[in-house]
């Protein structure tokens, strides 16, 4: 006998660095468990198409890298295979400045394969890279919006009430992108530059492979008595860099002190900002 009271099963599949998304994804995940049978999960998990069809809806979130989805989502929804029955997806972004428009490229990306967009929300997070750079008094750098749970309860009504047979909703264009363009190829050359100066201090590294075993792209490898970086697959997510147990992670001898977004932080968070 079938039971009709049985839940719809929904999975929210995310990507995340220093960790700002996935406390979002799990915030998320928490506020939709008393409509549906949930999951959550990082994308590394390997979800193929047939797994994803298990689901009656897919929520993906991503962080935002100069205004754009990050490479690791990217190249994931690439490797899917063409659905021959469109699912149901809903999207989220976290940026630290300004989102873009990550939410409509990455929307774009998964109409490609098929995948409908119901909806979709961007939520203002600590900044990764901020937060390393700039004076630690500046602490707006280290604050989430702080209309943040309204939004994802908000997020998580656009899922429950939408209908299976609701079309395709494209994220709007933002105007501001064009300015964007004009010096985003600056940051990036800058950011470029230190991705190459990423390195593990000996002096402090205890050799807890973290870095390793954490980096879902294999840009830190063990084939020497500490760990080596390996510039050319690192997407500077700042994974590494905020989840070293001791900071042994840098990319500039001002940053070795400062403030890390660490499991500690997110801990802090949920029950300070919220």
């Amino acid at each position: 006998m079938i039971n009709d009271n049985k839940k719809e099963k929904g999975v929210v599949l995310y990507h995340s660095g220093a960790g700002s998304t996935k406390f979002i994804a799990q915030l998320i995940t928490e506020e939709l468990s008393p409509f549906f049978d949930m999951e959550i999960s990082h994308i590394k998990n390997e979800f193929n198409n047939e797994k994803l069809n298990r689901y009656s809806f897919v929520v993906f979130g991503f962080p935002t890298h100069h205004a754009e989805p990050s490479l690791s989502m990217l190249e994931y929804v690439s490797g899917l295979n063409k659905f021959s029955v469109s699912p149901k997806a809903f999207i989220f972004t976290s940026y630290g400045l300004y989102p873009g428009n990550s939410l409509r490229i990455f929307a774009k990306f998964l109409n490609k394969k098929n995948i409908r967009v119901l909806g979709s929300e961007e939520f203002k997070s600590p900044a990764s890279d901020g937060v390393l750079l700039f004076p630690d008094k500046l602490k707006f750098m280290f604050n989430f919006e702080q209309n943040l749970y309204r939004k994802i309860k908000n997020f998580a009504k656009q899922v429950v009430s939408c209908k299976t047979s609701e079309n395709n909703k494209l994220p709007p264009y933002k105007w501001y992108v064009p300015l964007n363009n004009l010096i985003k190829p600056l940051g990036e050359f800058t950011y470029g530059k230190y991705k190459k100066n990423i390195s593990a201090d000996t002096d402090l590294c205890i050799k807890c492979n973290k870095c390793i075993d954490n980096c879902e792209r294999n840009a830190w490898i063990n084939i020497s008595e500490y760990p080596v970086f390996v510039v050319d697959k690192c997407e500077f997510c700042l994974e590494c860099i905020h989840k070293c147990p001791v900071n042994a992670i840098s990319f500039s001898e001002n940053m070795k002190n400062k403030p890390r977004l660490n499991e500690k932080f997110f801990k802090t968070v949920k029950y300070e900002q919220l």
